[in-house]
């Protein structure tokens, strides 16, 4: 083979390599909603109580967070008004989503004074419409909404994000999630939906949980979970799901929910 062939199949091979690299190809935003089913009835369906374990080690995202939101009495249930609200179908409200179709301008872009794990200090969250559609549900609960920046590494190095919502109308969902990448990305989901009792089962969880401060410095403290809260754990999801980046998709449960997107950025 002469020289010349020689740098001409080095110059195609540069090209195809650069088309399947890019500068910013492991770090995402992480968006989810975590939501509950209404009315909150009784049903026949029997549920095994769930066996509680988390990781040793846990992500806990810094408290960066949008305006709360404030619920409308007519979300409680058995108010007379309630029935103005619309009935709404999870699979509408993710397939008219769906109807947004990627682009480049559609990717996020991470600033400057952002740190991973850390809420989005955007002005928009990324799921938001699909928020508010919940919101006018008579259906649902919006029990929590999240987002952060994060690299996404190989399964065997990625880390498990706590996640802890507040107590709302007595019900509280914790657990963690783990992004990571094998020849796709995936997402594993450990959430356990809890309540508020006078009455709760023994249960203690000591962890080591990490806040980032700076990327690549972290401050470390051991904790146990659940100190001074008393909590009674009726339902879980645990599930493990392949995706593609800006993919919507939804993990349910008969009681709860969570839908949830990765997302690329732009270069920083």
């Amino acid at each position: 083979m002469n020289k010349i062939n020689l740098n001409l199949l080095f110059i195609f091979s540069s090209i195809l390599f650069s088309s399947f690299t890019f500068s910013d190809e492991s770090i995402y935003r992480i968006d989810y909603i975590i939501f509950k089913f209404l009315p909150n009835i009784d049903s026949k369906e029997k549920f095994k109580t769930p066996e509680i374990t988390f990781s040793d080690e846990l992500i806990n995202i810094t408290d960066l967070k949008y305006p709360e939101f404030n619920k409308p009495d007519s979300l409680n249930n058995n108010l007379p008004y309630q029935n103005l609200f619309q009935d709404i179908s999870i699979s509408r409200v993710i397939n008219q989503s769906n109807l947004q179709q990627e682009s480049t301008e559609d990717q996020v872009r991470m600033s400057k004074n952002q740190v991973f794990f850390q809420n989005d200090s955007g002005v928009d969250f990324a799921m938001e419409e699909i928020v508010q559609t919940l919101k006018r549900s008579k259906n649902y609960r919006v029990i929590d909404q999240n987002s952060w920046f994060q690299e996404i590494k190989d399964q065997s190095q990625a880390p498990a994000v706590l996640i802890k919502t507040k107590i709302d109308d007595g019900d509280i969902v914790v657990g963690e999630i783990k992004a990571y990448k094998k020849r796709f990305l995936h997402l594993d989901a450990n959430l356990y939906f809890a309540e508020e009792s006078i009455d709760p089962a023994s249960f203690e969880k000591i962890v080591i949980l990490k806040e980032q401060f700076k990327k690549g410095e972290f401050v470390i403290n051991k904790i146990n979970l659940f100190e001074n809260e008393e909590l009674e754990f009726l339902y879980q999801i645990n599930h493990s799901r392949k995706v593609r980046s800006k993919e919507l998709h939804y993990i349910d449960h008969p009681k709860f929910g969570v839908i949830f997107q990765i997302s690329p950025t732009k270069n920083i």
